[in-house]
């Protein structure tokens, strides 16, 4: 009598573990859904920028490319992404990650060098 009672609780136990992992990833495929959306709409206004660019200054495909290839390499790597990396802090100097928004030394806000960077 005992024991079953041991196992029935353990099953419950595993069905709510299961519930909740269940919902964890409901919430998950959701974000990901969400996140591609807005990808796509990123990718279509890139793409309308670029033309309206292109067009009305004569700059080419090739053009693209280049840049595309300069800004990736900044950070010394071609891997087709913008890394972080390490700056000095304006107000204390010590060195701080580019992707911070205030300095961890001192607190002082963080400038961002271009208007990307996360």
């Amino acid at each position: 009598m005992l024991w079953e009672v041991y196992q029935q609780t353990r099953v419950n136990a595993a069905e709510q573990s299961a519930e909740r992992a269940e919902n964890k990833a409901g919430r998950a495929s959701d974000d990901i859904a969400q996140l591609r959306r807005q990808i796509d709409r990123l990718a279509l206004a890139s793409q309308a920028m670029w033309e309206l660019l292109r067009d009305s200054s004569g700059l080419t495909e090739d053009d693209l490319q280049t840049k595309i290839l300069e800004i990736d390499l900044r950070d010394g790597k071609a891997d087709g992404k913008i890394t972080s990396s390490v700056c000095p802090c304006p107000s204390c100097g010590h060195n701080t990650n580019t992707r911070r928004n205030l300095c961890l030394m001192c607190g002082a806000p963080l400038s961002k060098q271009h208007a990307f960077e996360s």
